[in-house]
């Protein structure tokens, strides 16, 4: 007796595609569980079956991991854009993850810090304006980035007095 491959279903054709159509998806770069489960249900419109078959296969192979995704976008996302905990909160909750996940993927993030990193940056770009112009535009700038009021006010005074200091001493 010989044993037949049984010929493949047009459900397992689906999967097949939709598993592929998730990995070319994650490979750009990594994504949240929801990005993908949207990406292939409502862009690429495989089924439902499809879908969660191709996702727990992902997550079994520890491609997808929502926990893995926040602490990585929030690195990335005060490293590089400078933004506030709160700007990455809102980030991560459009990209489906859960609040828990998203609660300690942001619990480190230091906002002052933060905020005077990104100011002394902005700051240096600014010139030789007068003190209105001056506070206008970082204010606006870090404010855009997602930091409190108090905050954005505390760090732009700090940066005029550490810019007034240095043109003192010249």
């Amino acid at each position: 007796m010989s044993k037949r491959k049984a010929k493949p279903t047009a459900a397992d054709d689906d999967y097949r595609a939709c598993y592929e159509a998730a990995l070319h998806y994650i490979e750009y770069r990594p994504r949240s569980e929801a990005e993908v489960i949207r990406h292939l249900r409502y862009k690429r419109k495989f089924q439902a079956s499809s879908v969660s078959r191709a996702i727990a296969k992902l997550k079994k192979l520890q491609l997808i991991d929502d926990r893995v995704f926040s602490a990585m976008w929030a690195r990335e996302r005060v490293a590089h854009r400078h933004k506030s905990s709160l700007m990455v909160r809102r980030e991560l909750m459009q990209k489906g993850v859960d609040a828990g996940t998203i609660d300690s993927a942001t619990a480190d993030i230091d906002d002052e810090a933060n905020a005077l990193r990104a100011g002394m940056i902005k700051a240096k770009l600014l010139g030789n304006l007068d003190y209105p112009e001056f506070y206008k535009r970082l204010a606006s700038y870090l404010s855009r980035k997602g930091y409190e009021a108090g905050l954005v006010q505390g760090v732009v005074r700090r940066l005029w007095e550490d810019r007034m200091g240095d043109t003192e001493g010249k």
